[in-house]
Formats: C-alpha cells, structure tokens, sequence
C-alpha cells in the first residue's frame, strides 16, 4: 500500500534555516536584490522586469 504525498501549502515556511533565510530577503533594500539578481546572471533589463513584476518599481511608460 502506498502512501498519499502531504500537500505542501505555498508560503507554509517549517525550518529554522529558511525562516532565516526569509528574514534575511525581506530585510534586503532594492540595490542589495539587484546585487543578487545580477550574480544569478540577470542583465538589468531582465531586472528591470523582474522588479515591474514584483511591484517593486513601477513600469515606464513608452513613449
């Protein structure tokens, strides 16, 4: 007999190591996420995408 797999429930945050982790990314200013978003390898427009994305900053308008 096989058991059923637990759902995990989105946000449910369980370990000490990532309510950590999560304290530390919350407590992150906007240049500090751009820091890390650059070492992953995304260029600034990547960023830029991903900071409209989020809510971060508001997207510019095209002229």
């Amino acid at each position: 007999m096989r058991r059923k797999k637990k759902p995990v429930t989105e946000g449910c945050i369980e370990k000490s190591e990532d309510k950590a982790w999560q304290e530390w990314f919350n407590n992150l200013d906007v240049k500090e996420h751009e820091t890390h978003l650059a070492q992953l390898g995304l260029d600034k427009e990547d960023i830029a995408d991903w900071e409209e994305a989020e809510g971060i900053k508001k997207p510019k308008k095209k002229k």
